[in-house]
């Protein structure tokens, strides 16, 4: 994502973000691949229509790959932590989710990543990112809430417009009413290809939670299923290059537009052997192109951000899994009532006292659930020792 961070077509909100279709049981126990997707959330599934999607068509080519065959159950996903909960128990594996450590799924492992996803700059061909500071002064075009609208109205000289649907941030660039816009690469690609005639150019951005990699969610204990879909997907790379390609996925080498901020993600890939990433150009401005090549670890270390307190990381993750669809990316929301840095503002030094309430208690009449029970103490405690971090003075 992120909805990892964090979000295609009209369910383009989904975190980032926005994942769809789920995977089988090993064969040694069953013949039949058991595939949960959602009906209707192109370019990533679709239960009617010739085209089917790049995650079904992907889930047919790993049932191939074991030798079984694949079954549908058709569920909406437009929460996905709830779709996994609904449907994990008819289905044995979730196609896709990020593959970044802090986002966790309850009675869950993962594969390795399988996939670069990741928001992207939808523009004219006459103009070239560089860094974000190539977006000051223009009219750009975001989906309301989405990570690029938190980012852009959080930062000063910029001029996100944000719309509900992708559909009018398109209709809005053809107009002239936007000079650019940054939205969910896969699903603006997809809808440039299929219905705009390629009309615009779109460049995959990454730095501040806006890229990552997804990977396929299989139900803990199952680990013999977990190594066969990994090797089916090691082996299945050129392939999944193809369907990206048919699906309009941006496959450009993404400009990093926080070099620092990426960092972290890149490291724990490298490290964890989910992928490799190579810096292959700085400017004078600190960005930096990124493409899939062969790196050691040691070579990012000098860019990579200091985290001090581990576990603070770990905790600020638990708070991203839950919390940033309503609240933004750590809690930089663009709705100020939404904004939990400025619960010191609000509330002084009573502030903590305050969010532990609203927490365990919620405010069901703004739509704020109780998460005492479902949360433990411990980890609201957690939680608002990460906020503390955040407050604006």
């Amino acid at each position: 994502m992120p909805k990892l961070l964090v979000t295609p077509g009209r369910f383009a909100l989904k975190t980032a973000v926005v994942f769809a279709g789920l995977l089988s049981m090993s064969v040694a126990f069953a013949d039949t691949l058991k595939v949960c997707s959602d009906p209707d959330n192109l370019p990533f599934s679709k239960s009617e229509g010739s085209e089917k999607g790049l995650y079904v068509e992907l889930a047919e080519l790993v049932g191939k790959h074991l030798g079984s065959s694949v079954e549908y159950v058709w569920w909406l996903t437009h929460n996905q932590r709830r779709a996994i909960r609904n449907t994990m128990d008819g289905c044995d594996a979730y196609f896709a989710l990020p593959a970044t450590a802090d986002y966790k799924v309850r009675g869950a492992d993962k594969s390795r990543a399988f996939m670069d996803v990741g928001f992207a700059l939808v523009g004219p061909a006459s103009f070239t990112l560089r860094s974000l500071e190539d977006l000051k002064g223009k009219r750009v075009g975001v989906l309301h809430g989405s990570p690029p609208h938190i980012l852009l109205s959080a930062e000063p000289g910029y001029e996100p417009r944000n719309y509900k649907f992708q559909e009018e941030v398109f209709d809005a660039l053809a107009k002239g009413e936007l000079d650019l816009a940054v939205l969910w690469g896969p699903s603006a690609g997809y809808e440039n290809q299929s219905r705009l005639q390629n009309r615009w150019t779109i460049t995959p951005v990454a730095g501040f939670g806006l890229n990552g990699q997804v990977a396929v969610a299989v139900s803990k204990g199952k680990t013999e299923l977990r190594d066969k879909i990994d090797h089916a997907l090691t082996e299945l790379q050129p392939e999944i290059k193809q369907l990206q390609k048919k699906y309009g996925f941006p496959q450009a080498v993404p400009v990093v537009l926080d070099a620092k901020g990426s960092w972290n993600t890149i490291i724990e890939q490298v490290a964890g052997g989910t992928a490799q990433a190579n810096v292959k150009k700085f400017s004078d401005k600190g960005a930096a192109k990124m493409t899939l090549a062969a790196a050691e670890k040691t070579d990012l270390q000098s860019n990579m951000i200091k985290v001090a307190d581990v576990d603070m990381e770990e905790i600020k993750g638990m708070f991203n899994s839950r919390c940033s669809h309503c609240h933004g990316q750590n809690g930089a929301s663009p709705q100020s009532e939404r904004d939990l840095r400025k619960l010191s503002k609000r509330y002084d030094d009573k502030w903590q006292d305050v969010a532990h309430t609203t927490i365990t208690n919620g405010r069901p009449e703004l739509g704020m659930p109780t998460w005492g029970g479902t949360l433990s103490d411990a980890d609201i405690r957690n939680i608002i020792k990460f906020l503390g971090t955040i407050q604006r003075k």
